[in-house]
């Protein structure tokens, strides 16, 4: 643990020839670096790893974290090879918390162990996901950023009762419960991989609650990582990417899709007339249109019927 506290302090410190002297200098190094947003990254061979380090530290492009903090170490002996695994927390110099699954493997030589294999699997989008609510499948609370909080505390069909996900109206909660159940069968690697090969896209669905007496359609969106459901209680790109598929499938004027994007968004006929600069009577011609389009005849419809395209 020593040798992989050293390493990790010179990386940070940018201290290449104390980095250098934790690693086997042969071609059986290896670094894996695996993280949501960025994908994978393989080093081979310590000529490789070696020249990418050193210009990573000449560059300054060493992670800016402190901080750093390891639990759950599990240690395994085998001759002179070591096998460690544990969790790891650090502090970025933004303010983020990151958080990662790492494992060494370590060898021992002349009385001095050294690292032979390093990996690291990073969780989450750090930047995005302070605004989003990290449940399990049984809409159990397992992260709640405060800015995601705040949030749901002005939407209307969402609320966390004893660390619980639900809906405001047991109508409504049935349809989230529903919802998580079927986002909580791709919590597994391998099944989100099935779906990702037969979808062609991640697990994301947007869900509709219901209709406000104020003629409001309440919506939120789930989709799955890191063996997660994520929850964002507002909008977000694909929504927008949806809308514009359906205006294209049912034959939406310019009008109508600015009129149901601002209902898909939760707004009711005053205020998303008042968003968009036309009367209240223009807007009740477009929905009726709209209705006409889509083949259904109430807003919940609606929103549903656009955002299951695509």
């Amino acid at each position: 643990m020593a040798v992989i506290e050293r390493e990790s302090d010179c990386f940070v410190r940018q201290d290449y020839d104390g980095w250098a002297a934790c690693w086997v200098q042969d071609d059986r190094a290896r670094e894996v670096c695996v993280a949501s947003s960025l994908g994978s990254t393989v080093l081979e061979g310590w000529e490789a790893l070696s020249r990418y380090m050193q210009d990573v530290m000449e560059n300054g492009a060493a992670c800016q974290i402190t901080d750093i903090r390891r639990f759950d170490v599990s240690i395994t002996l085998s001759g002179q090879i070591a096998h460690v695994v544990f969790y790891e927390t650090s502090k970025h110099v933004s303010g983020r918390i990151e958080k990662t699954f790492e494992t060494r493997v370590l060898e021992r030589s002349g009385g001095k162990w050294r690292i032979l294999y390093l990996s690291f699997v990073l969780s989450g989008h750090q930047h995005v996901d302070v605004n989003r609510l990290a449940v399990n499948a049984k809409g159990e609370i397992l992260c709640a950023p405060e800015q995601a909080r705040q949030q749901l505390d002005s939407h209307l069909g969402l609320q966390i009762s004893n660390n619980r996900l639900r809906a405001s109206r047991p109508s409504w909660d049935k349809v989230l419960q529903t919802a998580l159940g079927r986002a909580g069968e791709q919590h597994g690697y391998f099944q989100h991989y099935r779906y990702v090969a037969e979808s062609g896209r991640s697990f994301r669905l947007p869900v509709v609650l219901g209709e406000t007496e104020e003629g409001s359609v309440v919506v939120c969106v789930l989709f799955v990582r890191d063996g997660m459901t994520f929850v964002e209680a507002e909008s977000d790109g694909d929504i927008d990417a949806r809308l514009k598929t359906a205006r294209t499938v049912f034959g939406l004027s310019e009008g109508q899709m600015l009129l149901a994007r601002h209902i898909v968004q939760g707004d009711n006929l005053v205020t998303a007339s008042e968003s968009l600069g036309i009367t209240k009577n223009t807007a009740r011609t477009h929905l009726p249109r709209n209705y006409e389009k889509t083949g259904i005849n109430s807003q919940t419809a609606l929103v549903r019927t656009l955002l299951s395209v695509g």
